[in-house]
């Protein structure tokens, strides 16, 4: 019995060794994105470039490359957990395993990673010799992008590469502790090769999610007048802590990743408009976008250090009206009725420090502040007086902020409300819209509540001592539904739906207030979770203003429901201003304000205030500096009491 035992495993090894491929790490990238050999079990040898947490990377040496520069001659191995010591950067190794084509099953719309798998016993990797160089870095230029293609790297795909000058266009993000509020880095951040322009989200729909050829046509068939967003294909994605450490004896006291990259901190911590030199890496494909993960023995160049440029002080006849995104803004105290974090006392002081900083000092005490994502009214009375409070310590006169806030339907207990300064404006009304309506969920078939965060509305008025009459405003502040699942199949119907639903019930309030009174100046701001065109699925600040895509451009339209128009503020700022957002490294519009014809002459200036979206979020732990207290920058607008004719029509 065991003399059979032993034939039958030599006559398995026997058959192994016969389907096992000995191939070039070229031959199995080919010239596409998907490997002509998916599902073979092969053989390869390079050398190991770089190590991560789940696999390492080999490339072919440079003196057995194949000539062919639409093939890349370095390929990730998976090994799941921790790569064997014989995978150490520098050796010369052989690896056995399956070739297969990786994608994440919540990201449906991007790229496979080409790779071999180590899922089999029989799998190893072997060292043929150690010590060696490593392949020498291709220098990626401008030319490389060119194609403007989502897979213009491809050919790179896992090899060595030198980015010699690079833009930052988002800004190192991290994970945060949600009672602490400490965020610790990720080291990663966006940036363009010079002389690339910062990428924004533009109109229609992205590219990646009608990549297949049959199902494009189908839709411009469908929408004739629909816009494709390409992507954004320019973006580089750079992780400085993805890598594991080198050899032992060389790291010893430094954490993962870290290098010697220090900038905010460690590992690189960078902002938006930074300029980054001498990256060089690995090219690997995460998150949706080509990755850069950095050696750690480089050391990264870092310049033009960047600040928030100041707002301009308001004259005496003018009204400062914000929109605001609060992020998650929690207190120290249980709340019974929520699931909530619970910030230590730390945590939260030094929550409203920051804000403060921004709010009473950096924006000049505005009148009118809707915000949103607010836990409840407890929380934002305590923001109240700590800005009043500061502003007399400060010097300056007490605005006496009350807060307002009704609680709506949102599951994790964020609601809409608003900071008044009371010394200049006497509120008139205050009233919420929307709580009970309720909308036919098309996934479960149940009723579902419509507005999560209803729509709060004040009415405030000023007296304006040049005429004797009040210069009265009403204010509506919004916070619609996230993009959250807008493409997953599973529950992208309901989202859509969602989304198409409060646009329009939101329209439908402010035509019947202008119907009520046509001399209503009315402001619609917040975060609404929507780009200021149309995404090729709705278009819902269309909609909102009253100038909705028609269904040659949008999957979803909706019909004209308002009338006059509302004026979206952000379409008469420049364009390298048109953001309010930063994902993925497209910076884009999410929080607008809109206002009202009747508003158009007293409309005296607009923008956002960057002190949030451009910064890193290491950031949020200096409650000395104001940067960074949420992922949104305020947008601000300036009324004047007097008519003015410098608003475009």
């Amino acid at each position: 019995m065991r003399r059979t035992s032993i034939i039958l495993s030599i006559l398995l090894f026997v058959a192994s060794a016969a389907a096992q491929r000995e191939l070039p790490i070229a031959q199995i990238q080919g010239e596409g994105n998907i490997s002509p050999f998916v599902g073979q079990h092969v053989k390869v040898t390079g050398i190991v470039t770089a190590r991560i947490r789940t696999g390492f990377f080999v490339q072919t040496p440079d003196d057995k490359i194949d000539q062919n520069k639409n093939t890349s001659e370095g390929i990730f191995v998976f090994t799941r957990t921790e790569p064997p010591s014989d995978a150490a950067v520098g050796n010369l190794v052989s690896v056995t395993g399956s070739i297969e084509e990786f994608r994440r099953d919540n990201e449906p719309f991007v790229l496979t990673i080409t790779e071999i798998s180590m899922r089999q016993e029989r799998d190893d990797v072997r060292v043929i010799s150690r010590n060696n160089a490593l392949p020498a870095a291709i220098a990626i230029t401008a030319s490389d992008f060119m194609s403007n293609s989502v897979d213009n790297l491809e050919k790179y795909e896992g090899m060595r590469v030198r980015f010699d000058e690079m833009t930052v266009c988002s800004p190192t993000r991290g994970r945060l502790d949600g009672r602490t509020q400490i965020a610790v880095s990720d080291g990663a951040f966006y940036a363009v090769i010079k002389p690339v322009p910062r990428p924004f989200r533009e109109p229609g729909r992205d590219i990646r999610e009608i990549a297949d050829k049959a199902e494009k046509e189908r839709f411009q068939k469908d929408h004739p007048k629909a816009e494709i967003f390409d992507s954004n294909p320019e973006t580089v994605r750079v992780d400085t802590d993805e890598q594991m450490l080198r050899p032992a004896e060389e790291a010893a006291g430094r954490p993962s990743g870290t290098g010697s990259n220090t900038l905010f901190g460690t590992p690189l911590n960078v902002a938006a408009g930074m300029d980054v030199g001498n990256l060089v890496g690995v090219l690997h494909y995460s998150f949706g976008k080509y990755t850069l993960l950095t050696d750690p023995e480089e050391t990264i160049s870092v310049s033009r250090q960047t600040r928030p440029n100041p707002l301009p002080v308001p004259t005496e006849r003018q009204l400062i009206v914000v929109g605001m995104n609060l992020e998650n803004f929690f207190d120290d105290e249980d709340d019974p009725s929520i699931n909530e974090p619970i910030l230590t006392s730390e945590a939260f002081a030094r929550r409203l420090r920051k804000m403060s900083l921004a709010i009473v000092g950096f924006m000049h005490a505005p009148d009118v502040i809707g915000v949103v994502e607010v836990e409840n009214l407890a929380a934002l009375k305590r923001l109240a007086a700590r800005l009043n409070a500061d502003s007399v310590v400060a010097g300056r006169p007490d605005p006496k902020y009350e807060a307002f806030l009704i609680e709506g339907n949102d599951g994790r207990g964020i609601d809409n409300g608003f900071l008044v300064k009371t010394t200049r404006l006497r509120v008139v009304e205050t009233a919420q819209f929307g709580k009970k309506d309720k909308f036919r969920n098309p996934n479960t078939k149940q009723d579902n509540f419509l507005n999560d965060r209803p729509p709060l509305l004040i009415r405030a008025s000023l007296n304006d001592t040049k005429t004797s009459q009040p210069f009265e405003i009403t204010v509506v502040v919004n916070h619609m539904k996230s993009y959250l699942g807008y493409n997953d199949p599973k529950q992208q119907d309901n989202v859509r739906l969602k989304k198409k639903l409060q646009a329009e019930f939101l329209a439908r309030l402010v035509q019947a207030r202008q119907s009520s009174d046509p001399k209503e100046r009315i402001i619609v701001l917040g975060d609404f979770n929507s780009y200021q065109f149309a995404d090729g699925i709705m278009d819902m600040m269309g909609t909102i203003i009253g100038k909705p895509a028609g269904r040659d451009v949008v999957m979803m339209a909706s019909e004209d429901l308002v009338n006059p128009d509302l004026i979206n503020l952000v379409d008469v700022i420049a364009a390298p201003q048109l953001y309010s957002y930063i994902f993925d490294g497209n910076a884009q519009v999410l929080d607008h304000i809109l206002i009202s014809e009747t508003l158009r002459k007293h409309t005296s200036g607009f923008g956002y205030a960057r002190i949030n979206a451009d910064y890193p979020d290491i950031l949020r732990n200096d409650g000395n500096r104001m940067e960074r207290f949420s992922d949104h920058d305020p947008a601000v607008a300036y009324f004047t009491m007097d008519d003015l004719t410098s608003l475009p029509k």
